[in-house]
Formats: C-alpha cells, sequence, structure tokens
C-alpha cells in the first residue's frame, strides 16, 4: 500500500523527530505529503487567539515545533502541512487523522510527558489501539 497522506504527531522530543524523519522517507518513496500534528493538551486554549499566557506559550512553542518540521521537509522535497489542534492528544489525533483521509500514522514511542509508562507511551499507547488507519511507532 503507498502511503500518500502520512500524518506525523510532533511535540518536540527526539521520538517525534525520528518520526518525521522515518516519514520525510516514506513520503518520498511514494511522492506523498506529510501533515504535521501539534496538540496542545488543554480544552481551554483557543488556538487563533490564546488568552492565557499558559495558552500563548504552548501555541507559540507548537508553531515553533511545526515550523522546524516544514524546514526539514523542505530540505527534502515533501510538501508539508500543518495543524495545531487543542485537546486529548490521542482522541484528537486519531479523529483528525481519520477525518484528514491519512493514510498512515507516523508517531515516536514517547513524548515529552513526565509521566513514563512501561513499554510505550500513553499518547501512542491510545492512537494505536483507537486507529483505524495504520500507525507506525518509531523508538
Amino acid at each position: 500500500m503507498a502511503h500518500k497522506k502520512i500524518l506525523v504527531a510532533l511535540d518536540g522530543s527526539k521520538s517525534s523527530y525520528k518520526a518525521l524523519d522515518q516519514a520525510i522517507y516514506l513520503a518520498r518513496q511514494n511522492q506523498g505529503t506529510i501533515t504535521g500534528v501539534f496538540v496542545i493538551p488543554l480544552f481551554s486554549v483557543n488556538v487563533a487567539k490564546p488568552a492565557s499566557k499558559l495558552g500563548k506559550t504552548l501555541a507559540e512553542g507548537g508553531k515553533k515545533i511545526l515550523d522546524e518540521a516544514k524546514s526539514r521537509c523542505a530540505k527534502n522535497g515533501v510538501l508539508f502541512y500543518q495543524k495545531i489542534l487543542c485537546g486529548n492528544e490521542g482522541f484528537k489525533l486519531v479523529h483528525f487523522a481519520k477525518s484528514n483521509q491519512s493514510d498512515l500514522i507516523v508517531m515516536g514511542s514517547r513524548g515529552q510527558s513526565n509521566a513514563r509508562e512501561f513499554v510505550l507511551g500513553s499518547v501512542s499507547h491510545y492512537v494505536t489501539q483507537k486507529s483505524q488507519i495504520p500507525v507506525l511507532i518509531i523508538k
């Protein structure tokens, strides 16, 4: 199966950038595109106009991460789209991937969270369990 529309979950962690590198490789092989998604794990943040200082900081951080991803994709000749979402990370990733008609979700095994699960990060675990779209987890 050719993966033409690849969604990459980005949070600034080393494993999310490794996932981006793998997605770039796959996109180049299949003349595909990448959509980078950064999820702000707060329900009360309005991405367009964050009211709180924390909301602004998180939105700005997400924009920097997505800009870095866009630059990496451009250097490799891959078309990159970006999206910042707010809410439960796993749920938002699965829902966005489905509504965006993605062919593949690529994500790191662990993110930025301080809470560690034994084998797999909580967001990547949720996505692998709930997604009907194939998921590639990068360690």
